[in-house]
């Protein structure tokens, strides 16, 4: 009997076919792995956003600080950071960090050894041997109009009540902190490899045009500020990821493209969902705060006018 074989033309064939096959399905399974991702994103800021819920249920449905120095003076003495203040209401340390964060979520500024056996991206160092009262890993930022950079007693920015919200479900509390060192670290280079993750953002600027803080009176009950563009929000995006972010806008420390061009936001009434950064910076809604809620309350104008934003 003859024993038939495959020729070299069919063996080429049905490589070629398998390599066509792989060709198509492969995009196919990247992206259902990225919307698996996203769906577990999501669903970790709305584990967030329920243990926030909680907290202000406890402190007189008043929101945090994003962060302050534990010896109220300096930060040798380490940092408390919203996210340690609501971990015990979370259901796990895990929701604080993005599964589609390269980074794995970035450590706290401060860290000791391993960080407590949850490690830190390449290239990260601690500042100081000591550990912050922050999540471990973190992928997530907080709107300084809601949670303010009151770092001591004495920084003029304060803490407000949920009430003080005109639409809470229109306003973001929490968005996706920024996979990118340089952008984050703003002016501390002085600090080396220790990334400042325990920082807020924020979407507004002064009325002469230079970037809101808040850590200097100045800034601070002022009676407008304006609401910074989509454009300057992705000029600033884009300059600090080869350079400091020193002098931009702080919505260079989120994140808004994680997700298929858009991001993960927490608004108001604790509720989650995604969108687009050029949606939340719209000034007909804008999403970052109709005021300045925990800088004296100033009305935040529509870029270039003296009208509020919607």
């Amino acid at each position: 009997m003859k024993r038939r074989a495959f020729t070299l033309i069919e063996l080429l064939v049905v490589i070629a076919i398998i390599a066509i096959l792989a060709a198509i399905l492969f995009p196919v399974f990247a992206q259902a792995k990225e919307a698996a991702k996203r769906s577990a994103c999501l669903s970790n800021m709305n584990q967030i956003g329920k243990a926030i819920h909680m907290y202000l249920g406890d402190n007189d449905d008043t929101y945090m600080q994003a962060y302050y120095y534990n010896n109220d003076n300096n930060s040798a003495g380490g940092y408390t950071h919203w996210s340690g203040m609501i971990a015990g209401y979370a259901s796990s340390i895990d929701v604080f960090k993005c599964p589609s964060d390269p980074t794995g979520g970035m450590a706290p500024t401060n860290f000791i050894n391993n960080n407590g056996g949850h490690g830190a991206p390449g290239g990260q160092v601690t500042q100081n041997e000591i550990q912050d009262n922050q999540a471990p890993r973190l992928s997530y930022i907080a709107n300084s109009l809601v949670m303010p950079r009151k770092r001591r007693t004495v920084d003029p920015m304060h803490v407000v009540s949920a009430s003080a919200f005109e639409e809470p479900a229109g306003l973001i509390i929490l968005a996706e902190m920024t996979s990118s060192p340089p952008c984050i670290n703003d002016t501390s280079n002085a600090s080396g490899t220790a990334y400042k993750t325990h920082r807020p953002t924020n979407a507004i600027k002064m009325l002469d045009g230079s970037p809101f803080v808040g850590e200097v009176l100045a800034q601070v009950g002022q009676p407008a500020y304006y609401a910074i563009t989509s454009q300057e929000a992705w000029t600033v995006l884009e300059t600090c990821k080869t350079q400091s972010a020193n002098g931009l806008f702080h919505i260079a420390y989120t994140q808004p493209d994680r997700h298929a061009k858009g991001a993960m936001y927490i608004y108001g009434d604790t509720h989650a969902k995604f969108q687009r950064l050029d949606a939340t910076l719209n000034p007909n809604r804008f999403q970052w705060g109709k005021r300045a809620y925990t800088a004296g309350g100033g009305v935040i104008y529509r870029p270039g006018t003296t009208e509020p934003v919607g």
